[in-house]
């Protein structure tokens, strides 16, 4: 701090020559709609916070501002440039000086609620002429408070993907939506074309604004996780580009729990190319061998009324999925026949009747009792020629392998007959942690998502989380090797298109590994003099956060940051760290609720990126 020991006698010395105020301004939350005949409530934290109003005026229109709560109140009116045209306790009324956007800014004396009302002295409340009963503490949204917000496109649906173009560079979109109290919401906007840099703003009933983010997802998406509704009624999500045109997709999905962990929440908009398939060398079948799982061989009918018999031993309970498919150039008409271990028909398949893209199925078949089942291949009206045949445990027979992928890329897959099952190899070190997610594309389709171990041992299950998804929050790797992610459709179903894309945390040999991340708030924005900035997220009680804000590249910045919990204390704050003058500090949330990160320069200004990240030991799986 020995630099800033010469800035402070600067500053003291230059007192010496001017005045100089060295309290900054109350905060000044994000602003709120204020319109005639109706009145608005909310809560200051303390005597630090201000809330700003806004209102449309016309010149000389005479204005009272009545506002009252549970403190004393302090009322200032502004003119569209900052200048104070009056002042009051509670009480304000003023003849506006011109036409245009007024601000009325309140203040309490310590942690308050209020409502504030804005009238005309010399006209008289339309309400008065029904029976409607004038307005209470209760929040209201109407006339509705996102028109300040921006250009409304409509409704989004949970589980809805909207597109919009931005066709000016400071155009805002927002996109309203019902939630309840307690309710769980997500929400993704990503670039699709142009330079657009997604920026996304959620908005309560009340108008407040309840969180923000700006580049926690891939590739510089904008991502809402797991934000708990705190009232009833019309939320909104406002989105921009940052200053830049072009096309972007915005999803929401609304659920009654929090999501597990996930490594995205939506795909990126440029989808990596998926790696070749890998197309394995057939083993030549032999009649009356043992089919092993998803071990397809190659066999033939070579005249006709022969068949070829085959013998799986299967475990009472146990799920199985017997398959054949035809060589380009066969042809023979197969049939498949499943007896059980006493010798009775249990099965048959075609491929007319398995719906399987010209395999024969014999789908997801539960085991009755243990023993060893035949399979006979034979080859109706006498046909005779080659096929494969093969089986699998589960609701698969036959693995179609792709080539190796990367984590924090988005794979593109497609399931393209029942019964079939998509591999796709991964390389793991011992004790990496990794996480997973497939997304279906199509409705007919439920994915089962599996990471496997060399040995084909199962390591982990997904489970669906919301809508058709299925994830993987999180699974250590065992040993050093090349595992596998397998997609295949539940009860072989369905076929159908898919996004895969996983995600590894690798863990260094040390008594303390580094913890896992999940990004809960990332945006960049600059300071200005005597500036205090404000960034919400929402939190979870148990939590541990690491609060970040550092300095662009360049820039003369010495950030300061602190963390308001939801009554609006400071619970933890930071200035320097080891690394150098950007703050880093670490806290464990005390409850559940809306926070809000404070970000201001000592004595300096400019950008700057602030961060807020979840920690989880990756020891322990959730």
């Amino acid at each position: 701090m020995l630099r800033r020991g010469f800035l402070l006698l600067f500053w003291l010395i230059l007192a010496g020559c001017q005045a100089i105020n060295p309290t900054p301004e109350a905060l000044r939350l994000p602003i709120r709609l204020l319109s005639f005949w109706e009145s608005q409530t909310g809560t200051l934290a303390s005597a630090d916070e201000a809330q700003p109003f806004q209102f449309v005026g016309q010149a000389g229109d005479r204005v009272r501002i009545s506002a009252r709560g549970t403190a004393s109140l302090r009322l200032m009116l502004e003119d569209a440039q900052g200048a104070r045209l009056a002042e009051s306790a509670a009480n304000l009324e003023a003849e506006l000086p011109g036409s245009g956007v007024f601000t009325v800014v309140i203040q309490a004396d310590q942690l308050a609620q209020y409502e504030i009302v804005l009238e005309y002295t010399d006209r008289i409340n339309p309400a008065d002429y029904t029976a409607t009963p004038r307005p209470t503490l209760t929040p209201s949204a109407t006339p509705p408070y996102y028109v300040r917000l921006g250009t409304r496109i409509g409704d989004l649906a949970s589980g809805q993907t909207r597109t919009g173009i931005f066709a000016a560079p400071e155009e805002r979109h927002v996109y309203t939506f019902r939630g309840q109290v307690g309710d769980y919401i997500g929400a993704a906007m990503e670039a699709a074309s142009g330079g657009v840099d997604p920026v996304m703003r959620l908005y309560g009933p009340d108008g407040n604004e309840l969180a923000v983010d700006d580049n926690s997802g891939l590739a510089g998406a904008a991502v809402l996780r797991n934000v708990r509704l705190p009232l009833d009624g019309l939320y909104s999500l406002q989105v921009w580009g940052r200053g830049f045109s072009g096309e972007y997709r915005l999803r929401l999905l609304k659920t009654q729990a929090p999501l597990q962990v996930t490594p995205t929440f939506l795909p990126r908009p440029t989808e990596t190319p998926p790696p070749p398939v890998v197309t394995p060398t057939l083993r030549p079948a032999v009649s009356g061998e043992t089919l092993l799982d998803h071990q397809p061989v190659l066999g033939g009918i070579e005249r006709g009324g022969d068949f070829d018999r085959y013998f799986i031993a299967l475990t009472q309970g146990e799920m199985a999925t017997f398959g054949l498919s035809l060589p380009d150039d066969s042809a023979l008409r197969p049939r498949l026949e499943l007896y059980d271990p006493e010798g009775s028909l249990i099965a048959t398949a075609t491929p007319a009747d398995s719906n399987a893209g010209g395999d024969a199925l014999i789908a997801a078949l539960m085991a009755a009792q243990n023993g060893v089942y035949s399979l006979f291949v034979t080859g109706e009206r006498g046909s005779t020629g080659s096929y494969v045949v093969s089986f699998g445990e589960g609701s698969s027979h036959a693995d179609v392998t792709r080539g190796l992928t990367m984590p924090d890329q988005v794979y593109a897959g497609e399931i393209s007959r029942r019964g079939l099952r998509e591999s796709w190899p991964l390389d793991l070190g011992e004790g990496d942690v990794i996480s997973a997610a497939v997304s279906p594309l199509n409705l007919n389709f439920q994915p089962v998502l599996e990471l496997a171990a060399a040995n084909g041992a199962l390591v982990a299950m997904g489970e669906i989380t919301g809508g058709r998804e299925v994830q993987i929050a999180s699974v250590r790797a065992p040993l050093t090797g090349r595992y596998t992610l397998r997609v295949s459709a539940a009860g072989a179903a369905g076929a159908g298109g898919y996004t895969l894309v996983w995600r590894s945390i690798s863990l260094a040999p040390t008594v303390a590994p580094p913890p896992g991340i999940v990004p809960l708030l990332t945006v960049e924005d600059a300071v200005t003099d005597n500036r205090y900035l404000l960034y919400p997220f929402y939190g979870q009680a148990g939590t541990r956060v690491r609060v970040r804000v550092m300095a662009q590249p360049g820039s003369s910045l010495d950030p300061v940051a602190a963390l308001l919990g939801p009554d609006g204390a400071v619970i933890a704050e930071g200035d320097d760290s080891p690394e150098g003058l950007n703050p880093s500090f670490e806290v464990v949330l005390p409850a559940d609720g809306f926070y809000r990160v404070r970000v201001n320069g000592y004595l300096s200004i400019g950008p700057f990126t602030v961060t807020v990240e979840a920690l989880y030991d990756v020891s322990i799986r959730p």
